[in-house]
């Protein structure tokens, strides 16, 4: 074996261009944190007008059937508790915190991940099941006074929204959403590992 040909500096500067650089991914996982804490706040805000806008509507209109007053309330239930879903996110994402050390980060970043998996599978589908059926109730006083053309049309139209939403569009922020935050995860990982 051979080891007067080894050049040590060859190496060591290999190794060092393995590591990744600990501020840039630390100024990418707060890229990430301000960009998270804005959406969710826009979320919550748009969440919190359209609650007050069916509230509005709702004390403004007197609604003859029972069925119109189950669906506002099921429609403003589905509400709330996405902008309770929301604000649970607010509160992971203002934990996160670049002085904290690399192990406290991550873990945070995990923890957001959890919430936000959460949130994209229990959270949301209760969210759709009171939404739906919210609609449905909602809808049937005006089907009642519409032709049958015009509350298929309403109905099948709410309807194939809400399934264009759910298995379309849901799935593909999910997965972006995903990607995001397992980059930032992924990195923190291997700064880790090279760390250790």
């Amino acid at each position: 074996m051979q080891t007067d040909n080894i050049n040590f500096r060859d190496i060591w500067n290999k190794k060092n261009a393995e590591i990744p650089n600990i501020q840039e991914i630390k100024s990418t996982a707060d890229k990430y944190k301000k960009k998270q804490l804005q959406s969710t706040t826009w979320h919550i805000f748009s969440l919190s007008f359209t609650t007050v806008m069916i509230i509005f509507i709702w004390n403004l209109i007197d609604f003859k059937m029972f069925t119109t007053t189950l669906g506002i309330i099921l429609i403003l239930i589905a509400l709330v508790l996405y902008i309770y879903l929301f604000s649970q996110d607010i509160n992971v994402i203002r934990k996160i915190n670049p002085s904290i050390s690399n192990q406290e980060y991550l873990a945070s970043l995990k923890k957001l991940q959890r919430q936000k998996l959460y949130m994209q599978t229990k959270g949301i589908s209760i969210y759709y099941i009171l939404l739906t059926t919210g609609f449905a109730f909602y809808l049937y006083e005006f089907a009642l006074l519409m032709p049958r053309i015009g509350w298929i049309l309403a109905y099948g139209l709410t309807f194939l929204w809400l399934a264009i939403v759910w298995f379309f569009l849901r799935p593909r922020q999910i997965k972006k959403q995903n990607e995001k935050i397992s980059t930032v995860i992924d990195s923190l990982e291997l700064l880790e590992k090279d760390l250790d």
